[in-house]
């Protein structure tokens, strides 16, 4: 285990993502997400994340999950304190 500490993340929570917090992201857009899936092993600073973005909460694409993105810890960290 890295130096990071483990980030226990439920299913289902929200989390609220700045343009520069997320990758890829070709648009430069701000993204919510419902995560399904948080990996541990973090890559530079960052965490790949399963989620949702199609809906509020209420998934409507019909797939287990219809985001993917690696998200910075610190994004991350500041979601599950309620900074966001």
């Amino acid at each position: 285990m890295s130096a990071l500490r483990r980030l226990d993340v439920p299913a289902g929570t929200r989390l609220q993502l700045f343009a520069a917090e997320w990758r890829p992201n070709p648009c430069g857009i701000d993204q919510l997400v419902w995560t399904v899936a948080v990996f541990h092993e973090p890559v530079g600073g960052y965490l790949w994340v399963r989620g949702h973005g199609c809906a509020l909460g209420q998934p409507d694409c019909a797939a287990g999950w219809c985001w993917e993105g690696q998200v910075l810890v610190a994004a991350i960290r500041a979601n599950l304190a309620g900074t966001r």
